[in-house]
């Protein structure tokens, strides 16, 4: 998503930019994501800079399922692999290997790799993710549960399909049974992947900038360690980026100071590692958070949630 978005941006400001990726072996084309985004107002203000949000949107959501709890919410499923492509509006994706030093600039957007700015300064957490794409007649609402490995989701996408996951925050998953087991044994698996995902947060995955290499998305670690949740803050570093175009430093600062919340997420990650409930800053970063991404969640539904992951 960011490697697509800031192409867009580049394309629109009139930039020659080639574009290039590794060959994906996922039935959709690209990396696995349940396709949820939130909040709707800064989704569509985002893809309206080019495209109509609504040809994208699948399903939209009030509430959301968080252990047994309606949280009101203002969430939405994404057509994430028209978007991607519409996005790309027709340019050549390569996949032969460059050098970067034939460009001005090569913006970094290859996640987990990191692939050009090469490894990050701080501890890294990179968490394995499986996911099955799903046909039931089965009627599941859009939740989160927390569980034995870490946390399961199920993300309806209309038409009786669902992206159905789980990631896991333990060496060994090999003999771990989703929740929802029986949906996809009473249903039709469509297709199934894994992958990786960054929960480190910005402040451990830095440099951001690395001689004429620049770091947009998850390679800089703007992912919410909690919730995983990174589509909306990939497509806000393109735009942070094309503001500092000539100040990459000052991108940086910006990008810490913006994501700031999301060190003090994980280190409230880090307290639940350690068997501790997490202080009441890393609490209240909990909540900016749930607020910025259009959910309404109070302190005491926010300790609930933390003393569940801590049991588990």
């Amino acid at each position: 998503m960011s490697g697509a978005y800031m192409h867009r941006l580049l394309k629109e400001e009139g930039m020659q930019a080639d574009v290039y990726d590794v060959d994906r072996h996922t039935r959709c084309g690209i990396h696995s994501c349940a396709w949820g985004a939130t909040p709707t107002s800064e989704v569509r203000r985002l893809i309206s800079r080019f495209l109509e949000p609504s040809d994208y949107e699948m399903q939209r959501f009030d509430s959301i399922n968080i252990e047994g709890l309606d949280i009101p919410a203002d969430l939405l499923t994404i057509d994430k692999p028209r978007l991607v492509n519409d996005l790309l509006d027709g340019a050549e994706v390569r996949l032969q290997p460059f050098d970067p030093n034939e460009y001005d600039r090569v913006i970094d957007a290859t996640g987990v790799a990191r692939a050009f700015l090469g490894p990050a300064s701080g501890p890294q957490f990179i968490a394995p993710c499986s996911q099955f794409r799903v046909r039931t007649e089965e009627r599941l609402g859009m939740s989160i549960k927390i569980s034995s490995l870490g946390y399961e989701w199920c993300f309806p996408l209309g038409n009786n399909e669902y992206h159905l996951g789980f990631g896991n925050l333990k060496a060994d998953a090999s003999d771990f049974k989703p929740s929802a087991t029986a949906a996809m044994e009473n249903g039709t698996v469509m297709c199934r992947c894994q992958s990786k995902v960054r929960l480190s947060s910005p402040h451990a995955t830095q440099p951001f900038v690395n001689g004429n290499v620049v770091g947009v998305g998850e390679s800089i670690g703007v992912v919410a360690p909690l919730a995983a949740d990174g589509i909306v803050y990939a497509m806000q570093t393109g735009e942070m980026l094309l503001d500092r175009w000539d100040e990459p430093q000052r991108y940086a600062a910006d990008i810490l100071k913006t994501f700031d919340w999301m060190g003090k997420e994980r280190q409230g990650l880090n307290r639940l590692f350690a068997g501790k409930m997490p202080a009441i800053g890393e609490l209240r970063a909990f909540l900016h958070h749930t607020r910025t991404a259009g959910l309404t969640l109070n302190l005491r539904q926010a300790m609930f949630f933390f003393r569940r992951m801590l049991e588990s």
